[in-house]
């Protein structure tokens, strides 16, 4: 189990509702049949059609991606594409030296300061990231039944 790393991230990343946060990452990987990356949530599943998508992804669901277990090795056959394969080697080396090339999304800070107490309230803009809107559907098996 990868380690809790919650803390990281903005405070209503931590509520189930739907409309706020997807949950954490359970798992991710290539599917073949579907030509699509998939990222597993507590929530949900997001598909992306490009491994670079992932960087539309705050910078926290990027960590936290590199540390939790793909269902299936990225070295596994032809279908995944070599250039895929430099590019993930790529974002796990940049998420172990912090970012310092590779920059997926930072959230942007807008701060408020009450006029009466003078206390600032911190609210941080994400936007959504680039996945796929509909949901990539396998293609059914025609002749099952002989007599159908």
């Amino acid at each position: 189990m990868p380690k809790e790393r919650k803390f990281r991230r903005p405070l209503h990343y931590f509520t189930h509702n739907a409309d706020l946060s997807l949950g954490d990452i359970l798992s991710w990987g290539y599917l073949e049949d579907l030509q699509v990356y998939a990222i597993r949530r507590e929530q949900d599943v997001q598909y992306f059609d490009f491994l670079s998508d992932i960087k539309t992804l705050p910078w926290w669901d990027v960590e936290e991606l590199v540390q939790t277990k793909n269902i299936k090795q990225f070295y596994h056959g032809l279908d995944v594409k070599q250039h895929d394969q430099h590019l993930w080697n790529y974002i796990k080396l940049q998420a172990k030296n912090r970012f310092p090339d590779w920059k997926p999304q930072y959230p942007k800070q807008d701060i408020k300061i009450d006029p009466v107490t003078k206390e600032k309230d911190i609210t941080l803009n994400i936007k959504p990231p680039r996945c796929l809107k509909n949901m990539p559907l396998r293609a059914m098996e025609q002749d099952f039944y002989e007599d159908f």
